[in-house]
């Protein structure tokens, strides 16, 4: 049994099987309500994209007129930039409810089939009376149902958008510091990838044992309810209530022990992912400027460069982040096969 706990918990081609055929079930036809909020995502993420490099060039050109003192400049961009407010709001706006409404809708379909198995004959009475092996079909068709679909919907989001963001970020840099530094920092996501999967690898189990616990906390408070007059009856209450303190306790100290896990996880992840992902960046973009014979810069001025610098570091940047963000996705992945 623990080696099937552990089998289950791990990101392999058995999970990824079990995924497809839950999304074929949230998923039912190409064209359904699902689909439309799926695509009305891409089409948010793919223009959020394009914002969101419009404005590190329009705000490299902003900080460029400020230090050139250019008076003209400064207020065209800066018009712009306000003129341009309303479509990027409304563009992130747009994606936050397609996320939201396709979590829903995920919840809606998933409920339903559940239910329409759960109630089939006498199912409902072999889960609950013959078959221990689901304590608390109550927290699994309600809480954990809920939980799943938004991380099915976040895990979507969040890989979707830093693999755009590093496809557009890569065309543009390749032909601002070529393609050396676009390359440093995709060999530096396979690696950093790779270790981080492997010290993620408990993450699963973890939310598995979370997941029991959690049902067996509220199990022994929904039998107090349900069984209040027996319990009355022959003066159980000091048992249920060492009962209940026990099962919390047992809770309370997985549950010390995963916010631990995840402390020295972020530790990690943190300097991995991000910081040391960033170090990466600054190191690529710094090499055509530290570079005196360099030709795209030989003949360039102090404005020039600055706002190439910019431009090209802060694309850079960004690039690192996506690529952190593809890294820790593996986290939410680990998690959701628990």
């Amino acid at each position: 049994q623990k080696e099937g706990k552990k089998e289950r918990a791990m990101v392999d081609r058995v999970f990824i099987a079990r995924i497809c055929r839950i999304l074929k079930i949230m998923v039912p036809r190409t064209l359904c309500k699902e689909t439309g909020y799926l695509l009305l995502i891409a089409v948010m993420l793919v223009l959020r994209t394009y914002c969101d490099i419009w404005m590190i060039q329009n705000g490299t050109v902003i900080e460029s007129a400020i230090i050139g003192r250019s008076r003209k400049d400064f207020k065209k961009y800066l018009f712009n930039f306000i003129a341009a407010m309303p479509a990027i709001s409304l563009v992130n706006n747009f994606l936050k409810y397609g996320l939201n409404e396709l979590k829903l809708c995920f919840r809606v379909r998933l409920t339903k089939y559940l239910y329409e198995e759960y109630l089939k004959g006498y199912t409902y009475y072999k889960m609950g009376n013959l078959d221990n092996r689901i304590a608390n079909p109550d927290q699994l068709l309600t809480q954990d149902v809920e939980k799943f679909c938004n991380s099915v919907v976040d895990l979507y989001s969040n890989l979707s958008k830093p693999f755009l963001d590093i496809v557009l970020y890569i065309f543009k840099l390749t032909s601002a510091i070529g393609a050396q530094g676009p390359a440093s920092m995709m060999a530096y996501l396979i690696v950093s990838g790779f270790f981080l999967t492997r010290l993620r690898r408990p993450i699963g189990k973890m939310t598995i044992v979370e997941q029991k616990y959690e049902g067996e906390y509220r199990y022994v408070n929904s039998r107090l309810i349900t069984n209040s007059e027996e319990i009355a009856f022959y003066n159980g209450n000091l048992r249920e209530k060492q009962t209940i303190h026990k099962t919390f306790r047992k809770l309370v100290e997985h549950l010390h022990n995963f916010i631990l896990f995840r402390f020295s996880m972020g530790f990690i992840d943190n300097i991995i992912a991000k910081y040391f992902a960033t170090v990466v960046g600054y190191l690529v973009v710094s090499r055509p400027f530290l570079n005196l014979s360099d030709p795209r810069h030989l003949n360039s001025t102090h404005a020039e460069l600055l706002e190439d610098y910019y431009q090209s570091g802060r694309m850079l940047l960004r690039m690192s982040q996506a690529l952190g963000r593809i890294v820790l996705a593996g986290r939410e992945m680990t998690r959701l096969a628990g």
